[in-house]
């Protein structure tokens, strides 16, 4: 038996969204995750009636809530740098975002935020599975993580269940939900960024998770002055490093098995068919909005002086308060100078599928194409 996941993803999942998960992946286990999926039981079980009691105290005042600051959304696909932008950017404190306490629970993340902090902070100072990036309490996280405590719709579940990855591709297109499931994910992640407006008082809040680049046509129905910052990095490199991320993420958080046939290159294919059609379908979006609510930064570029780009960032997009971030700023890029990057080996098979498939991505970011 695997030794009990006390971070899962999934403890925090409100109970009839747990049971909902299960039910609609029919309750396909794997033999040796059966423990796992008690612990989750057990533990969403536990907070349903302290959910149930903060929906009841602070409902009317969540839904009465007004978004008058537009979100700033940082896009990017998975390994693309999105993290360490939004990490510098957090210590501007102008800014709100889904931090770990929202992500673990966003249904219980008022009543019991004390508790949750204090169970979480040990659990945070560890490197990520899928790369060294050192977290902590204050830092933000993504929230599609804080979506899947409350809601199905989105694709960070098919990490937990993989033996049915596919249909979960839409929920990060999601344009391609059925109406009725599209109003379902729309009222859950608007609720979500409402009840954090919310608890950081109208603060604007400044949000990243990868696959909101793939749904930047809702998110902009929803938020018509929403600002964009969009981080690109060389293709070779993002899709090595989000495959070795999802692997490693379903060796810690799966719950079903994997599929039969040949899981690697099914992965493969998958990362590689969303990374195709969102920067096919960003492209074409990006030429409708006006530079003072969208920009791109090249990642190898900001790496090398993140404040330079950063205020860059602050003065297209008509946001105040660099200067006064700066100092903050500065220290946190200082802080993590000894970061080290993975390496990963790029295989003729692979090099061959992007070569053939993402031309328009070269051609259009300036990166240069390996032929062998």
């Amino acid at each position: 038996m695997s030794k009990l996941n006390r971070s899962h993803y999934l403890l925090g999942c409100r109970f009839d969204n747990w049971l909902y998960l299960l039910r609609d992946n029919h309750f396909l286990i794997d033999k040796g995750r059966k423990a796992e999926v008690w612990y989750i039981s057990a533990i969403s079980l536990i907070l349903y009636p302290l959910a149930v009691l903060e929906k009841l105290i602070y409902d009317r005042r969540i839904k009465a809530t007004e978004i008058d600051r537009q979100p700033l959304y940082i896009l990017g696909h998975w390994r693309s740098g999105t993290t360490y932008i939004q990490n510098i950017l957090s210590q501007d404190p102008q800014f709100a975002w889904c931090d770990p306490v929202n992500t673990a629970t966003i249904s219980n993340c008022i009543l019991l935020k004390g508790l949750l902090e204090k169970a979480q902070a040990p659990l945070l100072k560890s490197a990520r599975p899928m790369d060294n990036m050192k977290y902590d309490i204050h830092l933000p996280l993504e929230d599609a993580f804080g979506l899947a405590t409350i809601s199905p719709y989105t694709i960070i579940h098919m990490i937990a269940f993989p033996h049915w990855f596919e249909k979960y591709i839409p929920c990060a297109f999601v344009a391609d939900l059925p109406e009725e499931e599209r109003a379902k994910w729309r009222d859950a992640y608007l609720y979500m960024l409402k009840k954090l407006t919310y608890l950081h008082e109208g603060k604007q809040l400044m949000l990243k998770s990868p696959d909101n680049t793939a749904h930047v046509p809702a998110l902009l129905e929803m938020f018509p002055a929403a600002k964009f910052i969009n981080i690109y990095r060389d293709p070779y490199t993002t899709i090595l490093s989000t495959i070795h991320m999802f692997e490693k993420q379903m060796d810690v958080l799966a719950i079903g098995p994997k599929p039969e046939g040949d899981f690697p290159i099914m992965l493969e294919d998958t990362i590689l068919g969303i990374f195709e059609r969102m920067y096919r379908e960003l492209f074409e979006i990006e030429k409708t909005l006006p530079p003072e609510q969208y920009i791109s930064v090249r990642y190898e570029d900001f790496v090398k002086a993140p404040t330079v780009h950063l205020r860059k960032v602050y003065e297209t997009l008509g946001l105040s308060g660099f200067e006064e971030a700066l100092p903050r700023f500065e220290a946190y890029v200082e802080n993590q100078r000894g970061y080290v990057k993975n390496r990963f080996q790029l295989n003729d098979r692979l090099r061959e599928k992007i070569n053939s498939r993402l031309g328009f991505y070269f051609e259009h970011y300036g990166y240069a194409m390996e032929e062998e």
